[in-house]
């Protein structure tokens, strides 16, 4: 078996940080490097919550929905639009990321102590670049406004890595519009625009997480009522997109995309010859649906590679129903433990 351990991508189906946490540790255990807190509450959209934070700002206000006209997904085709005046600036702890880590940390440390969460394992905190909040949501976004985003968001990592030990800690970038804009669904402003500039951004927020705390990014296609904005043919633009980040800079970790039906075709995850060996590698192996027959065959597609890899879902786990499957969280946490290794 090449499966060995778990990798919690971020969201979990849960009413709070530590029924999130127990219900995770309790299920996956010595299977765990990482333990997100769920992102419950607000964050369970992953970035919806930031239109509130932007419109509370001076100078941002709702503006007409930002159309996606060659998304495949009718999901993806329209979202809400803010309009941003210049000079709009975005003051300290204003984005809450900070604050709801220090306050998820402490939970954690309780549950390790109680011995809940074994030794080792990280409490990961995962979170979206400034490049996906900004093209996600503003019209029309300036050179400008991004830059005041990404700083406001670098001084967020700065806070929790003042207050998280780094032995602790590990950070988690969510790149999904990144991947949107590459493959054509979402346009970004000409100032955004280009594949050098997702580069050198992802590199940025790299290099925002110092050793010894740990930093890994996961690769998105897209988790809007469980489809994707468009379906991946197969990993060759998060490897590419990697292989940038890692030629400048350090990742402990990487998780990958598995779609449910092209992740079986021949040829999706052969990309993967080119992806270095030195970041931990985690694929979205686990079904939403909670196919167990599926999820099989998608285990046995990602061993045929000989890679060592964390088994995962494609994103997180705090939608499950929206589309009306009667799929529970213990559910998908039994399947990750029954696919893959003990870690230790």
């Amino acid at each position: 078996m090449t499966a060995v351990g778990a990798h919690l991508v971020g969201g979990l189906k849960a009413d709070t940080a530590e029924e999130a946490m127990r219900r995770a540790a309790g299920a996956l255990g010595t299977r765990l490097y990482r333990l997100t807190d769920g992102e419950t509450g607000p964050r369970a959209q992953w970035i919806w919550w930031q239109i509130d934070k932007l419109l509370a700002l001076p100078g941002v206000r709702m503006g007409p929905p930002k159309i996606n006209p060659e998304s495949g997904n009718p999901d993806y085709e329209q979202f809400p639009g803010l309009d941003v005046d210049p000079g709009t600036t975005i003051p300290p702890r204003h984005l809450g990321y900070a604050d709801a880590a220090i306050e998820s940390y402490a939970v954690f440390r309780c549950l390790r102590e109680e011995g809940l969460v074994a030794p080792g394992v990280r409490f990961q905190v995962s979170l979206p670049t400034a490049y996906a909040v900004i093209v996600a949501w503003v019209n029309a976004p300036t050179r400008a406004f991004f830059d005041e985003f990404e700083r406001a968001m670098l001084a967020e990592v700065e806070a929790i890595v003042a207050a998280v030990p780094a032995q602790d800690l590990a950070i988690q970038w969510d790149v999904a519009v990144e991947i949107g804009a590459i493959e054509g669904v979402f346009a970004p402003s000409a100032d955004l625009a280009g594949e050098a500039f997702i580069v050198e951004a992802l590199r940025r927020a790299v290099r925002a997480v110092r050793p010894p705390a740990a930093v890994g990014i996961h690769f998105c296609y897209g988790d809007y009522r469980h489809r994707h904005f468009t379906v991946p043919r197969d990993l060759s633009i998060p490897v590419r997109l990697a292989n940038a980040v890692l030629a400048e800079t350090v990742l402990d970790f990487v998780h990958m995309p598995v779609d449910r039906e092209s992740g079986l075709e021949a040829g999706y995850f052969a990309p993967l010859a080119g992806l270095p060996s030195g970041p931990s590698l985690a694929l979205g192996v686990i079904d939403y649906e909670n196919d167990a027959d599926r999820i099989d065959r998608l285990v046995a597609a990602a061993d045929a590679t000989g890679r060592t890899y964390a088994v995962a879902t494609e994103c997180g786990m705090s939608r499950l129903g929206e589309r009306g499957e009667a799929v529970t969280l213990v559910d998908l946490l039994a399947q990750h433990a029954r696919v893959s290794a003990a870690i230790r």
